[in-house]
């Protein structure tokens, strides 16, 4: 496995390695759950949406890890873009299942539209409470993959003054590509916890929530460091 070479790197691979389980784990649980009778309530088709849907997260977040091994930054980020839009998805359609048909039947559907809606029709947030977005989070992502954020897109490939001409970011990564690596694996942590969460009625996995405690400790740990 590729190692990270940054500040306080024995404390992050720690944290990859136990986020790559738990990617794991959680994709034998989501699948057991949504594949399952327990959505007898949906029609075929609309099951078969949430399945794809699901399945999209859990690749995406796949070879998010494991472009992360190669060094592969750009692509790694562009995964998880990918992953936390399928999860934005699959939170509106499994949450208000009557965006489902407007999904199937529209072309012009837009996931931005129901998110907004859904937004306006609830309470505003208690005063002092912050909670993690996975919209703002993948808005984040965005303007990094699409070289919004130039400085730090254009920087994050820059070592000692040059430019790593390889197809990876190069064994060294510098001091804006290491801010980035921190907040893509923390905010890809923090996305799959509140994903995870969407599945709990459907049942308690024991060494899930094993794991979740553990990762959860050294998520605090490493967010102490910083």
């Amino acid at each position: 496995m590729f190692q990270f070479t940054m500040r306080e790197n024995e404390l992050l691979n720690e944290f990859l390695n136990l986020f790559a389980e738990y990617v794991n784990k959680s994709y034998k649980f989501t699948m057991n759950y949504v594949t399952s009778s327990t959505f007898t309530e949906l029609r075929e088709s609309e099951r078969l949406v949430l399945i794809c849907i699901n399945k999209s997260v859990f690749q995406n977040l796949y070879s998010f890890v494991k472009l992360n091994d190669s060094n592969m930054q750009y692509s790694a980020f562009a995964c998880l873009e990918n992953a936390v839009n399928s999860m934005r998805l699959y939170r509106v359609l499994s949450l208000y299942p009557n965006y489902m048909h407007d999904y199937i039947t529209n072309t012009g559907f837009s996931l931005e539209f129901c998110e907004n809606e859904i937004l306006d029709k609830q309470d505003k947030y208690e005063k002092g409470v912050e909670e993690f977005s996975l919209k703002e989070f993948s808005l984040g992502l965005n303007k990094f993959n699409s070289f919004e954020l130039r400085n730090a897109a254009i920087a994050s490939q820059l070592y000692d003054g040059n430019v790593y001409l390889g197809l990876s970011c190069g064994k060294q990564l510098g001091e804006d590509l290491q801010n980035e690596v921190r907040k893509s694996l923390v905010g890809a942590y923090l996305s799959l916890q509140i994903h995870n969460k969407l599945f709990f009625n459907g049942g308690i996995d024991s060494n899930l929530e094993e794991l979740e405690d553990k990762i959860y400790g050294k998520f605090l740990e490493y967010v102490k460091k910083f």
